[in-house]
C-alpha cells in the first residue's frame, strides 16, 4: 500500500515537474516535426505536442485526459507494446497501427521509454510517434513495381527472341529484293527473292550482279549512304538474268555497330514496273482528258453564247410588272412600239382598257399566290390601233428570301416562236449528244479510277503493313534512326494514299449527278464554322457570316465548296493570335459575288494562277498541311454550276476567294 501511495505521489510530482519545466521545453516540444507524447501508466494522455495532434486529428482539449486505448486500431496492440516496453525499458522504431479521430487507420513508428519513480516503479511512458502511412504505401508500391518489372523484363526477353526470329523470317520470305552490302559494295547477305532470281551472289559486287556493269554507276546509293550517313530513296533499273529490265523503288539504309559507325547498307528494292506503266498511262489519259474537257467546255460556252445571242436578238416583248400591275421594266422591242411605259398600268398601255381584264385575274393569282408560271395566247393593241397576236408567258420573280415580288411577262408572236422553237430543238439535240459523250467519258473515268485505286493501293498497303510490323514487332531491335526511317516509309505511303483519294474525289466531283435546289448558304457556313471551332476550341477566332444568303445549286457540292474555302481560311489563320473569317456577298461588275475572306498568311498575287490547279501549293507542308486538291475541287464544282472563281491576296495580310453561281 505504501509503494502504491508513493507511486501516486511520484506521478503527481511527475506531472508537476512537467508543468514546471513546460516553459523551458515547450518551444522545442511544440516545434518538433514528429509527435511527442507523455502517457501515464494507466493510459491517460498527459501531453501531446502539435505534430502529434495533427497526426491523430484531435485538438489539445480533446486529447489531454483521453485514454490511449482509444487511439489503437487493435486494443491487443496496446497490451503487447506495454509488455514489450516495460520488459525492455525502451524501444526504437516499433511499428504499430493507430486510428485517427475520423476513423481512418494510420501506420506509425514509435520510439519510447518508461518514466520511473525514484524507487524504480513505472509511472508512465514518453516518446516519439511518426506517421509512416505514406512510406508503407510507397514500400508496397515499390514491391509491386519490382515484381512487375521482373515479370516485364522476362516477357521482353522472350519477345525479343521471338521478334528476331520473326524479322529473319519476314526478310527471308517477303517478295521484295533485299541485299546487305559492305563499304566495298560486296554483297554479304540476300533474301530468298534474290536467290530465286540471281542464284547465290554472296561475295560478288552488287553492280556486277544487278546492273551488269564493270564499275559502280555514278551516284551509287550505297556510296551515298556511307558518305552522307542517311537513308537514300531513289528509283532504279535492275537487269534480270533473263535480260529483262525492271523498275524498282530502292531504299538504301545504313546499318550501324554498337558505337554508331556505319558498317553496311541494307537495300530494299520493290518492283514498281507495273506502277510506272500505270503512271505513264495515267499521265497520257490525264492529258487527253484535260484536252477533251477543254474542248467540251469551249463548245458549251459557245452554245451558251449562241443561245444568249438568240434570246437577245429575237423581237420578243418583255415586261416586268409588280403586284399592282405597274410596269417597272421593259425591253427595247417594247420601247420601239409603245415608247417608255415604265410607271404606267400595263392594261391601260397594251389593251387600251381602264380596268384589268377579268380573264387575266385568275392567271395572275396563280403567279403571285401559287408561284406558278402561266402561259396563254392573247393579243395587244399597238399605238396605231392594230392588233398583235401574242403567246404570253408570265413567271414569278422572287427576292433573296424567296418571296414573290413581281412577275416577268414575255410576249412573242407565233411566227418568231416557231423559229425559236426550231432553233432550241437543234440546240437541245446538240446538248443531248454532248451529254451522251460526257456520260461515256465519265464511265471511262470511273473505270480508270477504280483501276488506279485498286492497283496502286495494293502495293501501298504492303509497304505500309510491313513498315508497321517492323515498328510494332521489332521496336526493341531498331535504333531511333531505324524507327525514323520506317516512320518515313509509313508517312510516304500514307501521303501516296491521300493523293490517290484526292484524285478519286476530284473525279467524282466531275461526274456525279447534280440535284439543284434552293440552298441556305448562310446556315451551311455557320454549321461548318461551328464544326471547325469545336475541333480546336482553344483558338481565338471571329466568324462573320452574312445571314439570309440563298443560292440555287447542288447542296452536297456547295457544302464541299464552303468546307474547302472556310477550312482553308481556318488553316491559314492558325498562326494569328486572333483570326477573323468572313462569308458574305458583294457586287462585282454588276454581278452578285459570294466571298470568303480571312486575315491569315495570304499569298503573292503573282502566283494566283497556280491556286486552282490540282496538287499546286504556295506554302510548304512544314508551314501548313494539305495536298493541294481542295481549291481544284472548288473550281470544278463552281464551273459545274456555271460560275467562276478567283482569288486576291497579300502575303501575311490575308486572302479573299470570290465565286459566282
Amino acid at each position: 500500500m505504501t509503494n502504491q501511495n508513493n507511486d501516486i505521489t511520484e506521478s503527481k510530482r511527475l506531472k508537476e515537474a512537467l508543468r514546471e519545466g513546460e516553459k523551458r521545453y515547450r518551444s522545442l516540444f511544440e516545434e518538433s516535426r514528429d509527435g511527442i507524447y507523455i502517457i501515464a501508466r494507466d493510459g491517460e494522455i498527459i501531453d501531446f505536442n502539435r505534430a502529434g495532434l495533427d497526426i491523430f486529428g484531435y485538438t489539445r482539449d480533446e486529447m489531454i485526459g483521453m485514454n490511449v486505448l482509444e487511439l489503437y486500431d487493435d486494443p491487443a496492440d496496446r497490451s503487447r507494446f506495454k509488455q514489450t516496453i516495460e520488459e525492455m525499458g525502451s524501444v526504437r522504431d516499433y511499428e504499430i497501427k493507430f486510428r485517427r479521430k475520423d476513423g481512418t487507420g494510420i501506420d506509425c513508428l514509435l520510439t519510447s521509454s518508461v518514466c520511473r519513480a525514484s524507487h524504480g516503479s513505472i509511472l508512465g511512458y514518453q516518446g516519439i510517434v511518426r506517421d509512416i502511412t505514406e512510406r508503407k504505401e510507397l514500400e508496397k508500391k515499390l514491391k509491386d513495381y519490382t515484381e512487375n518489372l521482373e515479370k516485364l523484363a522476362e516477357e521482353r526477353t522472350q519477345a525479343l527472341s521471338e521478334s528476331e526470329e520473326k524479322l529473319r523470317a519476314i526478310l527471308t520470305g517477303m517478295g521484295d529484293i533485299i541485299t546487305i552490302q559492305n563499304k566495298d559494295l560486296d554483297i554479304i547477305w540476300v533474301n530468298q527473292t534474290v536467290r530465286d532470281l540471281w542464284g547465290e551472289v554472296i561475295g560478288k559486287k552488287c553492280y556486277e550482279v544487278y546492273k551488269k556493269l564493270p564499275a559502280p554507276c555514278p551516284g551509287c546509293s550505297v556510296e551515298t549512304v556511307f558518305k552522307e550517313e542517311k537513308t537514300v530513296v531513289s528509283e532504279s533499273l535492275m537487269s534480270r538474268p533473263d535480260g529483262r529490265n525492271i523498275h524498282t523503288l530502292l531504299t538504301s539504309s545504313p546499318v550501324r555497330d554498337a558505337e554508331g559507325n556505319i558498317v553496311a547498307v541494307v537495300e530494299v528494292s520493290k518492283d514498281i514496273t507495273e506502277r510506272k506503266k500505270l503512271e505513264w498511262q495515267l499521265k497520257d489519259y490525264t492529258e487527253n482528258l484535260e484536252k477533251l474537257v477543254e474542248e467540251r467546255t469551249k463548245a458549251l460556252r459557245e452554245s451558251e453564247e449562241k443561245l444568249s445571242a438568240i434570246l437577245t436578238g429575237i423581237g420578243d416583248i418583255i415586261t416586268i410588272h409588280n403586284k399592282d400591275l405597274d410596269i417597272i421594266w421593259v425591253n427595247q422591242p417594247l420601247r420601239d412600239i409603245w415608247g417608255d411605259t415604265v410607271g404606267k398600268k400595263c392594261y391601260k398601255e397594251y389593251h387600251r382598257a381602264e380596268e384589268q381584264c377579268p380573264g387575266c385575274k385568275p392567271r395572275l393569282e396563280k403567279v403571285f399566290n401559287e408561284g406558278k408560271t402561266v402561259v396563254w395566247e392573247g393579243e395587244v393593241i399597238r399605238p396605231d390601233g392594230s392588233r398583235m397576236p401574242l403567246l404570253t408567258t408570265v413567271s414569278p420573280v422572287r427576292d433573296s428570301e424567296g418571296n414573290i415580288v413581281a412577275m416577268v411577262e414575255v410576249c412573242k408572236d407565233n411566227t418568231e416562236r416557231k423559229r425559236a422553237e426550231k432553233e432550241m430543238l437543234k440546240l437541245n439535240e446538240d446538248l443531248k449528244r454532248k451529254t451522251v459523250e460526257l456520260e461515256d467519258l465519265n464511265k471511262e473515268l470511273e473505270s480508270f479510277s477504280y483501276s488506279v485505286s485498286h492497283d496502286l493501293r495494293a502495293p501501298l498497303r504492303t509497304i505500309d503493313g510491313f513498315s508497321n510490323a517492323l515498328l510494332e514487332d521489332y521496336t526493341e531491335v531498331l535504333d531511333a534512326q531505324g524507327k525514323d526511317y520506317l516512320q518515313r516509309v509509313h508517312a510516304a505511303t500514307q501521303h501516296m494514299a491521300e493523293l490517290i483519294d484526292a484524285l478519286l474525289v476530284l473525279s467524282r466531283v466531275t461526274r456525279s449527278e447534280m440535284h439543284r435546289e434552293l440552298v441556305d448558304m448562310s446556315v451551311m457556313a455557320q454549321t461548318i464554322a461551328t464544326e471547325l471551332q469545336e475541333k480546336q476550341p482553344e483558338r481565338q477566332a471571329d466568324f462573320i457570316i452574312t445571314p439570309g444568303l440563298v443560292a440555287e445549286g447542288d447542296a452536297r457540292l456547295l457544302r464541299s465548296v464552303l468546307e474547302n474555302l472556310l477550312g482553308n481560311a481556318w488553316k491559314f489563320t492558325q498562326k494569328k493570335p486572333h483570326a477573323r473569317i468572313e462569308f458574305g456577298i458583294t457586287e462585282h461588275e454588276g454581278e452578285s459575288v459570294y466571298f470568303v475572306r480571312d486575315n491569315g498568311a495570304g499569298f503573292d498575287n503573282a502566283y494566283t494562277d497556280k491556286l486552282f490547279s490540282a496538287f499546286q501549293r504556295l506554302h510548304s507542308p512544314d508551314e501548313f498541311t494539305g495536298i493541294g486538291i481542295g481549291l481544284a475541287t472548288v473550281k470544278r464544282i463552281i464551273h459545274r454550276h456555271g460560275g467562276r472563281v478567283w482569288a486576291e491576296g497579300e502575303v501575311e495580310k490575308g486572302a479573299t476567294f470570290y465565286f459566282t453561281l
